[in-house]
């Protein structure tokens, strides 16, 4: 009831003022924008528990061959997984519950858990099969998240909040790896996979709430509808292949997990050379323990970083350049950081560049990924991302795989080759970056055509006791901004550009001034307050002020 009663007056509420250290968040929009957080946060959370029991489970099945394996494995299985999902979409497209499909995806993943548990006790060696799915569960589940995240808010909404809800995910990644270390020597195996299922129970509850508390400017349109269902089965492909703004998206993140990974190996024979050098030298004295350590200070390190830029400079990027820029940065520090390893193969400069790259890609890019989807149609953004998200992003590990192993085997590959070639690839990759903004730019004017940001009321012109302190607050509906689900931004200044005097205080969030003069001033004061649109388009208004000497009360003899 609160809520909507500050959505209804325009003010914001103590936590959604919090949220606006981040991102622009409209008052009403603080509960919804949380609860999602909060459901990226518990996702991540799940899936990093269960990383942890991963490899031991792999590793006691037959070695560590066969994780190369199990990545091939899961590309194929997709290719069955996926005509299913397309069918049970086409079954609940229709339904007037938005979240019923994501709910009944995580269930179905839940339900799994508790029969690996169950096969677990009965010492079945579930290590391919359990490697096989969690893959497939990491991609299926994050996938359904932000098509439902995409689905549930409407495209200005979405480009404002995602960067507060993808805060969540990086923060669900850091407790579920700190978490499994600490209950693993407790639980085990078993208690770590219904833990994950405990989360993830908890996640669906959460996310059979959100609809309710999504204001209406926040809300998508777009009404849900019985699809076309003749080609149901195969629909998820065809969706990307039929569609040229898909089909970007989906060579786009191939092509960006192709390089990546092949980066991961780049660093990976450094790491190795390194070692071998200090354990000359006589600098360490065990191989795998240094390994380790610095493995664990560089996924710390990447986590720290993902987790400042998406706090502090995704919401930044996406209002300086938009989602058409944005989706160019990581290319932008591959070529850069790919430059650089090829005239200095250092070590130190190796590590710091990839971890550079690896913050940027989960903070930066993937915010914009998940946002390059909510100006597509409903059936898109379900279909089409499921398939991007999950088939081609283990395709593009698939090729990385068969890549290496032809490099390494048949054309014996020196890792300057590699780099030449990741170097290469990171411009293709910008290319294609471009393609993909400028093809959203248009989906995002087919949805909704530009609107101008303009005055609706002029102030009128104030009158201030001069010595008193007293305040004025502009009214919201000076500014008018078409944009359904937009979020304006208001900035004071004197007339003439520069900043305020320190006597006049302005509160951007309740646009409230409070004035108060000293004793002596006397006379015209002018101001303007800016409006700026989440696009950067501004409007402004002048402010009028005279501040006044009220005569003292003279009170009768």
């Amino acid at each position: 009831m609160k809520q909507k009663e500050n959505s209804i007056n325009g003010k914001h509420n103590w936590y959604e003022r919090l949220l606006n250290i981040i991102g622009m968040v409209k008052p009403g929009e603080g509960e919804s924008c949380i609860l999602f957080t909060l459901n990226a946060c518990l996702l991540m959370t799940a899936y990093y528990l269960l990383k942890v029991i991963r490899e031991p489970l792999i590793l006691s099945y037959g070695g560590a061959e066969y994780k190369s394996y199990a990545t091939a494995f899961q590309a194929i299985t997709l290719l069955v997984v996926l005509p299913f999902f397309s069918s049970f979409y086409h079954k609940h497209a229709a339904s007037k519950v938005r979240s019923v499909i994501v709910n009944k995806v995580f269930l179905f993943f839940i339900s799994h858990l508790l029969i690996f548990s169950f096969l677990k006790f009965l010492n079945v060696n579930i290590g391919m099969a359990f490697y096989i799915w969690l893959g497939i569960f990491s991609v299926m589940v994050v996938a359904q998240f932000w098509a439902f995240a995409a689905d549930t808010y409407n495209v200005k909404s979405g480009q404002r909040l995602f960067v507060i809800i993808a805060i969540g995910a990086t923060l669900g990644a850091w407790i579920g790896s700190r978490l499994a270390g600490i209950v693993f020597p407790y639980l085990g195996i078993n208690g770590i996979m219904l833990l994950s299922a405990g989360v993830l129970f908890l996640s669906v509850l959460i996310t059979a709430k959100i609809e309710k508390t999504v204001p209406e400017f926040s809300m998508n349109e777009e009404s849900t509808h019985k699809e076309n269902t003749s080609n149901r089965w195969l629909d998820g492909f065809s969706t990307v292949f039929k569609n040229n703004y898909l089909l970007l998206i989906a060579c786009f993140v191939t092509l960006l997990i192709f390089i990546n990974s092949t980066g991961e190996y780049i660093l990976a024979r450094f790491v190795s050379e390194e070692s071998q050098i200090l354990l000359d030298s006589g600098k360490i004295a065990n191989v795998v323990h240094w390994q380790s350590s610095f493995y664990s200070s560089y996924y710390s390190w990447i986590t720290m970083g993902s987790f400042l830029l998406q706090a502090f400079l995704v919401s930044r990027i996406f209002k300086w350049v938009g989602i058409r820029g944005a989706v160019m940065v990581l290319p932008v520090i591959m070529i850069i950081g790919y430059s650089f390893m090829l005239y200095f193969p250092i070590f130190a400069f190796v590590r710091y560049a990839m971890t550079f790259e690896n913050s940027a890609n989960y903070s930066v890019q993937n915010t914009t990924r998940h946002a390059l989807f909510l100006p597509v149609p409903r059936k898109l953004k379900y279909l089409g991302k499921t398939t991007i998200e999950t088939f081609f992003y283990r395709f593009g590990d698939l090729l990385y795989g068969v890549f290496v192993y032809l490099m390494t085997t048949h054309a014996n590959f020196m890792i300057h080759h590699y780099i030449m070639i990741n170097l290469f690839l990171s411009v293709v990759l910008f290319f294609v970056a471009w393609k993909v903004g400028h093809k959203n730019l248009k989906e995002m004017r087919k949805s909704k055509p530009d609107s101008v940001l303009s005055l609706k009321a002029v102030i009128p012109h104030l009158h201030m006791p001069s010595g008193q302190m007293s305040k004025f607050s502009v009214s919201e509906c000076t500014f008018v901004d078409p944009s359904v689900g937009d979020a304006l931004h208001y900035h004071a200044e004197r007339e003439s550009g520069d900043p305020l005097p320190g006597w006049i205080e302005f509160d951007p969030m309740t646009r409230t001034f409070t004035f108060d003069s000293p004793n002596d001033f006397i006379g015209r004061f002018n101001l303007r307050i800016i409006a700026t649109d989440f696009d950067g388009n501004k409007a402004s208004c002048g402010i009028k002020l005279t501040f006044y000497k009220e005569e003292p009360e003279v009170l009768p003899a």
